[in-house]
């Protein structure tokens, strides 16, 4: 069939719209997200270690820079050993500034964590030879033992250039330079000052920071303002005559070199002016990334090749059921409510099928119902003269009009008029529902009639909930109400007093007619209340047993009339409907909700 086909199509389009390519898109785009997430960890790493070296080197700089103030606030420094002292004297003195500057220059070494040799020279940048005792690694070196750090200074003589130059440009603060940068892993970091009479000096060779170096995962390398390096563990990254390469130093983030894939991160240190390069390879990293995604793509497309074409049985399967509610509505569209959905697959579907079974079996009880209203209100209309409007009723109206010509013809006049309109409105044969204010609107017609004829001995009294007057109940329910007290509660009483009332109770209309007559025995009583649970009418009671038997048709068998009274002391009559506002549309209009 081309619209099961169809159907079928549109339920498989829909299960790869919003199922498979969703899924297939979404780890699409984890997997990004993923690969993003693990790069963006791994340069988070290489900025850290990146900051942790210039940390480090700021820490060295800084504190070397320190010393040389505390140094140079040392008295005598460049004098004691002048030849201006002599004797026990200048031995003594020397003896307090070697002590001096070996505590500062030990303490200094133990903070900071990187050895520094430590030179004092005068202004021709001759060491002063100041020995301290202090083992292979802490000495205050003289001249002779490392003449090669000296040299390294740049003054030979008397000539004046390289850092001293600097120093005596600015006396007093801390010039920091690299030397031997050309030469690979043998570059001196000094770090000096100019005083009165002399210059302090401290070098750090490169070999001294390897320790830092061994801390790090990244290829680092570190070097001064002109890219002569320091010190570095990343050779592939240097030129022949140990300077940064350009490709290196003009790189951003990300670094393509010799087939190879870098994170690259770049800072630089304040003092001295130092720049600071780490490097991480993930050329493996986005090797096996990219390895490991295809693999998730090729699967993923396997995956979704094979659910679309299992796609269609499934379908097939699950619409099974579907299409046997719809062949079972398509026999009801028919006119076959003899039918019945049989489906016993547990699902969602059984609980539909069991709803249409019992709105099919609903839809044909309630034709039955309608078949029966309809013989039911013929019946009604046939009777309604008899059980409302009986020969006496209208006898005792007419002779009271005759009766009124002569004495009162205005008088005589309205009760032919309201009896008119009530026998218009009672023949009418339109709608079977009214709004309650209509219905008291053409009961007055009637109570006119009852005043008329009875005077002050008949009163009535009226009490109706004004949000409730929209409410649609069946025509003609008040009139027989009253006419059964009226015709029953009268007796051998003077007076009848009635009230009527109308009021909503949740989801129910209450209509309530109450007399002050002389009510009924109970023998009565049971047997009019046996009578309104007959199906058919066997006595003469018309009037309430119609207004009964037509509400449990309209409404259902919970509503209907309700009969209470006690004899010597009135009659009460309840009648019960569902509150609706508009005909066979309850849930549509709420009166007085």
């Amino acid at each position: 069939m081309k619209r099961e086909r169809y159907f079928q199509d549109e339920l498989r389009k829909m299960f790869v719209s919003y199922a498979v390519i969703p899924v297939f898109v979404f780890t699409l785009v984890c997997g990004v997200i993923f690969m993003a997430a693990f790069l963006y960890g791994r340069l988070s790493i290489t900025r850290r270690q990146n900051h942790l070296v210039a940390q480090e080197l700021t820490r060295v700089l800084t504190g070397y820079q320190d010393g040389l103030k505390e140094l140079s606030a040392i008295p005598g420094l460049l004098e004691a050993d002048s030849g201006e002292v002599s004797g026990e004297a200048s031995r003594s003195r020397i003896a307090e500034i070697q002590r001096q500057i070996y505590e500062i220059v030990y303490r200094l070494q133990n903070e900071i964590g990187y050895e520094a040799e430590f030179h004092v020279l005068d202004q021709n940048g001759n060491e002063i030879g100041y020995e301290v005792g202090t083992g292979d690694s802490r000495n205050v070196h003289k001249q002779q033992d490392y003449g090669t750090a000296v040299d390294a200074l740049g003054r030979t003589g008397a000539s004046s250039w390289g850092m001293f130059t600097a120093m005596d440009q600015k006396p007093g603060c801390p010039v920091i330079q690299l030397k031997n940068g050309w030469k690979s892993q043998a570059g001196i970091l000094a770090i000096g000052t100019a005083v009165e009479n002399g210059y302090l000096v401290f070098t750090i060779p490169a070999r001294q920071m390897q320790p830092l170096l061994d801390q790090l995962d990244t290829q680092t390398v570190v070097c001064d303002a002109f890219g002569w390096v320091y010190f570095s563990n990343a050779s592939q990254f240097l030129t022949g005559n140990n300077q940064v390469r350009t490709a290196l130093d003009e790189a951003g983030h990300w670094l393509s070199d010799d087939g190879q894939l870098y994170l690259t991160m770049k800072q630089s240190v304040e003092p001295g002016g130092f720049l600071v390069y780490s490097v991480a390879n993930i050329q493996n990293i986005v090797i096996s990334l990219s390895i490991a995604g295809l693999m998730i793509i090729t699967a993923l497309l396997g995956m979704c090749l094979w659910l679309v074409m299992v796609s269609g049985k499934v379908t097939e399967k699950k619409t099974e059921d579907f299409y046997k509610i719809l062949d079972v509505l398509g026999q009801v569209k028919g006119g076959n409510l003899g039918t019945a959905i049989s489906i016993h697959s547990e699902n969602e579907f059984q609980i539909i099928a069991d709803a249409c079974n019992e709105m099919i079996s609903g839809l044909r009880e309630q034709m039955e119902n309608n078949r029966k209203m309809a013989i039911l209100v013929a019946t009604a209309q046939n009777k309604q003269l008899e059980s409302q409007f009986n020969p006496h009723f209208l006898y005792n109206t007419l002779e009271n009009i005759r009766y009124m010509c002569k004495l009162e013809p205005a008088t005589a006049e309205r009760m032919v008029f309201n009896l008119s309109g009530l026998l218009r409105y009672s023949l009418n044969g339109g709608e079977a529902e009214v709004t309650l204010r209509e219905d008291l609107e053409h009961l007055e017609n009637y109570l006119s009639i009852l005043r008329y004829r009875f005077g002050k001995r008949f009163t009535c009294i009226t009490d109706v909930e004004p949000e409730v007057l929209a409410c649609r109940i069946p025509k003609l329910v008040f009139q027989p109400m009253i006419e059964n007290s009226v015709k029953y509660g009268f007796g051998r009483q003077e007076n009848l007093r009635v009230e009527l009332k109308a009021y909503r109770h949740e989801d129910r209309l209450i209509m309530i007619c109450r007399d002050d007559g002389v009510g009924m025995s109970q023998q009565n009583l049971s047997s009019l209340t046996r009578l309104l649970e007959q199906e058919e009418n066997t006595s003469r009671h018309s009037g309430l047993y119609n207004i009964h038997r037509r509400i449990q048709i309209l409404y259902g068998r919970l509503y209907g009339v309700e009969i209470r009274s006690l004899e010597g002391h009135g009659t009460t009559l309840i009648v019960t409907i569902p509150a609706h506002g508009e005909e066979n549309h309850a849930a549509d209009f709420d009166c007085g909700g």
